[in-house]
């Protein structure tokens, strides 16, 4: 049951990561991201934190779904 559940966090990690989006605004030095998905939205000061941050949701899914996989085939 747990090679499902993380089977399932890796893709809603994974998708959501991928669907994100970054954005700035022009008059402000303010750099954003949103999981629209989710209702997740988060702001910064410095242009690297929120591709930090959808980057890191996109590889840890694909980490997820990677082991969920190989975890599946030690099993068999």
């Amino acid at each position: 049951m747990t090679k499902w559940l993380v089977l399932a966090a890796g893709v809603f990690l994974f998708f959501n990561g991928m669907m994100a989006r970054t954005y700035g605004y022009a008059n402000s030095s303010v750099y954003c991201f949103n999981m629209d998905y989710i209702k997740f939205v988060g702001c910064f000061r410095n242009s690297a934190s929120p591709q930090f941050v959808v980057w890191a949701t996109t590889l840890v899914g694909a980490a997820l779904i990677l082991w969920s996989f190989f975890r599946g085939r030690r099993s068999t």
